[in-house]
């Protein structure tokens, strides 16, 4: 997609006119206009302008190759040139009649929240289904952890092996990049409104140390309390 379309269909999403969008984003009418018939093509940050007063965001999606195979002895598939996520609830999902052309089993019906039948829709999809029937259900997090446990031909781990590969490669972070602000944003979620913590206090000033050559006048000293009086007050 393009930037006129996105910005086109954010506004119409949003149920604004051009008028009303131009004066939330701090552009013209006429520019705007000019960004949705691709007359006049807007930078990135003026788009993400435009599509943020809206309540729209500009992300960063992957374009996932496909390759098809097919080994003696074992029943075409496909494998993906990288992993990907799904977000919940839908990686959670229970599919259904999801046909088990080996006959492996019986089941028709899989409900990916437990980990036994995850494992056995993961097997199926990932021997016998389409691109896009894996892209919908399978979690490359939730692939990963199950990855051990499935029963798979030599084949299909070797041609998955280079997306797990990439998928699980050492990543050393920082867990005080919050700081920054550098952490509100994750894959496909921000933190609303999240505001940068406040810098950290100033440390308290070092008291001086006095020394013998210090030209200052000593302050002043405090009378120091004479011993207690024994007396009454009595004759």
């Amino acid at each position: 997609m393009d930037r006129a379309f996105l910005i086109e269909q954010a506004r119409r999403a949003g149920g604004l006119t051009q008028a009303e969008l131009a004066a939330r984003s701090g552009t013209s009418q006429a520019t705007l206009s000019a960004y949705e018939r691709g007359t006049k093509s807007p930078s990135l940050k003026v788009a993400s302008r435009i599509m943020a007063a809206v309540g729209h965001e500009l992300v960063l999606r992957a374009h996932i190759d496909w390759i098809e195979h097919e080994p003696p002895g074992i029943a075409a598939f496909w494998a993906p040139s990288m992993l990907w996520s799904v977000e919940p609830p839908m990686c959670f999902a229970t599919i259904t009649f999801l046909p088990d052309l080996l006959r492996y089993t019986e089941t028709d019906e899989w409900n990916l929240r437990v980990r036994e039948e995850r494992i056995g829709a993961y097997e199926i999809l990932i021997r016998e289904g389409l691109p896009h029937q894996m892209i919908r259900w399978i979690d490359g997090g939730l692939l990963i952890d199950i990855w051990d446990e499935l029963d798979l031909p030599d084949p299909v781990r070797e041609a998955w092996e280079p997306a797990m590969r990439l998928a699980t490669a050492p990543v050393r972070d920082d867990a005080l990049r919050f700081m920054s602000g550098e952490s509100w944003v994750a894959a496909s979620a921000r933190i609303r409104d999240q505001k940068g913590l406040p810098p950290p206090p100033p440390p308290p000033p070092r008291k001086q140390r006095r020394t013998r050559f210090d030209p200052r006048p000593l302050p002043p000293q405090r009378p120091s309390p004479g011993p207690p009086d024994d007396t009454d007050g009595g004759p």
